[in-house]
């Protein structure tokens, strides 16, 4: 008869041995790969939205003092600086005309402004209007009290305060009978504001809070202290440098006595500690990667560079952080007079044309 023969006892455990072995390397070699490629993800996802972000604001920040006077493009807010050389560095303030709007005011007063023709856009509460005379012989500047309608014929205003924006200043004989009949145009200044703040989105305190880059508008917010809307995730700091027109760092002064008159000539020194010289800005950005890195210790390559000036983000989450810094040249700030429509709006082609305006549509921005 033949004998029938089976498995060891140690035959069993050598090969349980082999088989726990093997599921444990392809488990860590599993667990090494999805690590590996959540880091890769999160660095792509940092690097995503600090590029994007990066481009928005350098597209925007170009085109800062278009239609304005110089020394009016920027603004510095209280706390804006965060030593004697450099801006704050999470906060970005500068304003220039919209290309696309234009208007022309029948009749004016400290209180409204009556239109030849109905606004071409709705316009919201806090917005600032630039009146300019013919040739631009006066500019003042007011803003809405109250929102206005798509093809409103009259726009209210805040009350006069003698300061920018609220001037309301249309004593000039130009703003009256002196116009000649020449259009006396109205503008809309768009201003960027932008802020970094840390927000608690999970709603949880024990995990850290997100950063966001938020921009306001300066227009009808309920609430002074809100931050705006968001337009860019997880970025953590944000640092500019203001340059002269040699590229040395400016010391500004935003309470230097604007030039005067506001428009001089390129050789007519200005206070030098007027915002007005400002000729490029320098914008570092710090963005953090999409997700921690759970692969390495929580406090390695954790700090955010100096300039940041934010102790509450170096707490030890094991995120990756990522540098970029870019200078912008500000070419509007050169300006030396104030930018009027000089193009029609061809109705058989819808194309601008250059002729002087007929129907007041500044296509060309100017």
């Amino acid at each position: 008869m033949r004998r029938q023969r089976g498995f060891t006892i140690i035959e069993l455990l050598v090969g349980t041995a082999v088989t726990f072995v093997t599921v444990l390397a392809v488990s860590a070699a599993f667990i090494g790969y999805t690590q590996s490629f959540y880091t890769q993800a999160g660095i792509r996802g940092g690097q995503a939205s600090l590029r994007q972000t990066h481009q928005m604001v350098v597209r925007n920040l170009r085109m800062a003092g278009y239609g304005i006077e110089p020394h009016l493009a920027f603004d510095f807010p209280a706390g804006w600086r965060d030593d004697a050389t450099r801006n704050r560095s999470d906060r970005l303030v500068f304003r220039m005309r919209d290309p696309a709007f234009n208007a022309v005011a029948a009749s004016l007063s400290s209180t409204n402004i009556t239109l030849t023709s109905g606004l071409p856009t709705a316009l919201r509460k806090g917005q600032i209007l630039q009146v300019v005379c013919p040739g631009a012989l006066a500019v003042t500047y007011a803003r809405l009290s109250v929102p206005a309608a798509k093809g409103a014929m009259m726009v209210q205003l805040e009350p006069g305060t003698g300061a920018f924006p609220t001037l309301n200043d249309f004593n000039h004989f130009c703003f009256g009978a002196g116009s000649g009949g020449l259009a006396i145009n109205v503008f809309k200044i768009d201003v960027y504001d932008y802020s970094i703040q840390l927000i608690d989105d999970d709603g949880r305190p024990g995990t850290p809070s997100r950063p966001y880059l938020f921009r306001r508008h300066g227009l009808d917010e309920k609430d002074p202290d809100a931050f705006g809307e968001p337009v860019a995730e997880d970025i953590e700091a944000m640092r500019l440098t203001f340059l002269s027109a040699d590229g040395t760092i400016l010391t500004l002064n935003p309470a230097a006595n604007p030039p005067n008159p506001f428009y001089p000539p390129y050789n007519e020194p200005l206070d030098p500690g007027s915002p007005a010289n400002i000729r490029a800005v320098r914008v570092a950005l710090v963005a953090r990667t999409s997700t921690r890195d759970s692969g390495i210790a929580p406090g390695v390559m954790n700090k955010i560079p100096a300039f940041a000036d934010r102790p509450e983000l170096d707490a030890p989450y094991g995120f990756r952080r990522i540098l970029s810094e870019m200078s912008v040249q500000v070419r509007n700030m050169r300006s030396s007079e104030m930018p009027i429509p000089v193009y029609s709006l061809d109705s058989a082609t819808n194309a601008c044309k250059g002729v002087l305006p007929e129907d007041d549509f500044n296509c060309a921005g100017g």
